[in-house]
């Protein structure tokens, strides 16, 4: 059996294309050598590692107010 493992996912911040549809999108990476992948992609090209993509990333946004 083939080892998977889950991609490395973190927040980046996409202008769009007149900055009028801005927004957070996640982005994918190799967990063990770092390059960027595509949600869905079954192994990373540079280093062959396979991916598990049984979960799905989500952006979870939290608000609190500080008295400062």
């Amino acid at each position: 059996m083939v080892e998977k493992v889950r991609p490395g996912a973190f927040i980046q911040f996409d202008g769009g294309e007149d900055g009028r549809d801005c927004k957070y999108i996640v982005k994918y990476q190799c967990p063990k050598c770092g390059k960027p992948l595509y949600q869905g992609q079954m192994a990373c090209e540079e280093c062959g590692t396979f991916f598990d993509w049984s979960k799905r990333a989500h952006i979870v946004v939290t608000r609190s107010i500080e008295w400062r």
